[in-house]
This record gives structure tokens, sequence and C-alpha cells, in this order.
């Protein structure tokens, strides 16, 4: 049995900003994080998985995707990941099977005490 680890790094290693949602300790709300383009940071979650989205406060990010060829009204709900794996090995799931993909990592050496990376991108 694996124990959650609550913190992952995560990059978002596209063009396009990204919606990250996360349960986190003590508030018992979802938190939504805006993480732009080319940007590395670590992501917190009381539960271990977080959820990717392009739903978007702004109308700038909305337009950034749709310049990009994105439709809006497909590309909502992205796909979720998590920092341990699940029973049969995955740690991530997208919602299609293009234009994103979301690829694991782990560190030989745990960076800022956190063991795995997980990395936003789309295929190519």
């Amino acid at each position: 049995m694996f124990k959650t680890t609550k913190y992952i790094h995560f990059h978002n290693d596209t063009e396009l900003p990204v919606m990250v949602d996360a349960w986190v300790d003590g508030s018992n709300t979802l938190k939504c994080l805006k993480v732009e383009p080319k940007t590395r940071l670590i992501l917190h979650s009381s539960v271990g998985e977080w959820h990717l989205n392009s739903i978007f406060p702004d109308s700038e990010d909305q337009e950034a995707w749709k310049k990009k060829g994105f439709d809006g009204s497909r590309y909502v709900i992205l796909g979720k990941f998590r920092s341990d794996p699940c029973a049969s090995g995955n740690y991530s799931w997208m919602e299609y099977d293009d234009p994103f993909e979301c690829v694991y990592s782990e560190f030989e050496e745990p960076q800022d005490n956190v063991r795995g990376l997980m990395t936003f991108r789309q295929k190519t």
C-alpha cells in the first residue's frame, strides 16, 4: 500500500496557461490555481490528486487557447494526475488521447523534500 504523497513538482511545459485544482488541508474547499506557460512549481493536495482544466476567470486566457486552435467547449476538462500511482501503476489520466499528456518522473534524490515531477505537455 502506498502512502499518499501530498506534494509534487509540476511543470507546465506548454505555450498555454492551465488551471490546476486540488483539495487543500483544513479548508474543505477546492483550490484553483492558474499555472502560466513554461512554469514549474510545487503543488500541494490533501489527497495527493490534482485536476487539470481550461476554465479560466480571464477571457484573455480563454482567447489564448482559441488562438492555438483548441475549442473551449471540447477542451474544458483535461484530466487528472496523482503523486502516487493507482493500483494499475498509472499516475495520470487524460480526458482525450490527444493533444496533451502528463508524464510522471521520479527524482533520484528528492528535491525540496518532494520525490516526483509531473510534466504537462503537448504531444508532438
